[in-house]
């Protein structure tokens, strides 16, 4: 100041214009409290996005935790309820005529029974191959079914095969296109067939033929390896003891077991990793939105003193200390869900393998779970803050130090 030029020191202060900012507080018409709200987050842009951006992880951490539950159920539904259909399987012996079908009819509370023909082969497309079991059905089976991708029946054609989509990316191939079957189980030949079809199966490969096409690929009469069937539950008891007088049946497999034994490990999997992501998200969360309230109150204290000093009470003043934590929190949930959306997709390209794969299930439900528990929590850390500002003495903060 004491090196201006007198003439500039003692000249006029310019006039104030409103800037596109200041008119557009006065379009919105905005509350004391709210445009200092407006104005404390603009004047740390970068803290309030770090802040934003550590409260979305906290949400997007709960939104990649909670997908897991709706997808293995899809799993488990589509696997267990809607493609396999049968009470129990039985494992043949060795290869048996078409006949043993009938047969197995007459077993104590036998519904229905629907014949399968497992054959090892190699299927080769170019450079690509996989070794694997074609599996052969008849045609309109109810038992054992195939299904696309919107969970309907797909049945098995006539002529060509019908493979698992993770097969055929497996392969490079689609439907139209041509595969080499090379028979492993001393048949002595191999064929061409054409990929008719492509369809959903979360367990394990598939690729599957009509029985009947098979059995003339193969110049044989058509065989069974397994039979499907369809149980009266109250028949159980004299089923397995009939089964276990035929030296025919190698095993046999209760699909119930399976399906119960399958759920128990994943739900007790899932329970173990939801309850510690819901703590790595808590902590996350309380850490960002405790902090960050914190240091507006160790920055703003006076401010906020001198509030209280010109009539606005306590709950006005601490609402413009934890109406910026509010107004970033509400701003994390969409971030969040991008978040939490991407990493959800990583997991299941992360989980896609030969012997499982998860579809990707995520719902409005899962969204507002992980938006209610990070609201929840960062509202719990700003009360805790907001208890810490009530309890200051006025005089004691607005004390200048010498």
């Amino acid at each position: 100041a004491a090196r201006l030029d007198p003439a500039v020191a003692m000249a006029p202060a310019p006039r104030f214009e409103h800037g596109p900012f200041d008119r557009l507080i006065g379009a919105l018409r905005l509350s004391q409290p709210a445009m200092m709200i407006l104005r404390g987050l603009l004047r740390w842009p970068l803290r309030a996005a770090m802040t934003t951006l550590g409260l979305a992880f906290g949400v997007a951490i709960l939104v990649a935790s909670t997908f897991l539950t709706d997808s293995l159920d899809e799993v488990i539904d589509t696997a267990f309820f809607r493609a396999n259909r049968q009470h129990a399987t039985l494992i043949l012996a060795n290869e048996a005529p078409i006949g043993v079908a009938l047969a197995a009819r007459d077993l104590p509370g036998v519904l229905a029974v629907e014949p399968q023909f497992d054959l090892s082969v190699t299927l080769r497309h170019g450079p690509r191959s996989k070794r694997l079991a074609i599996t052969a059905r008849p045609p309109g089976g109810d038992l054992a079914r195939a299904l696309d991708a919107q969970g309907r029946v797909v049945e098995i054609p006539r002529t060509g095969l019908l493979l698992s989509r993770h097969l055929a990316d497996q392969l490079g191939v689609e439907r139209g296109d041509s595969l080499r079957v090379e028979v492993e189980q001393d048949r002595g030949h191999g064929f061409d067939e054409i990929v008719t079809a492509v369809t959903t199966q979360y367990l394990g490969l598939g690729a599957y033929m009509d029985l009947d096409a098979l059995a003339a690929r193969l110049d044989e009469a058509p065989r069974a390896t397994a039979l499907h069937l369809a149980l009266d539950p109250a028949e159980l008891p004299g089923f397995h003891a009939a089964i276990k007088t035929l030296p025919e049946i190698a095993s046999s497999v209760l699909l119930t077991e399976i399906r119960d034994s399958f759920r128990g490990t994943i739900s007790e999997n899932i329970r173990r990793n939801t309850i510690l992501f819901l703590t790595i998200s808590v902590l996350i969360t309380s850490g960002v939105a405790y902090n960050g309230a914190r240091i507006q109150l160790s920055e703003r204290a006076r401010e906020l003193a001198s509030l209280r000093i010109l009539g606005f009470m306590r709950i006005e003043a601490s609402s413009i200390l934890l109406g910026e934590t509010a107004v970033l929190a509400l701003l994390a949930q969409p971030v969040g869900w991008a978040i939490g959306a991407w990493i959800s997709s990583a997991m299941v390209a992360g989980f896609d393998s030969d012997l499982y794969r998860i579809p990707l299930v995520l719902k409005a439900a899962n969204f507002a779970t992980a938006s209610l528990v990070t609201l929840a929590v960062t509202l719990a850390s700003a009360l805790l803050v907001r208890r810490r500002f009530d309890r200051a003495d006025i005089v004691a903060v607005l004390k200048t130090r010498e």
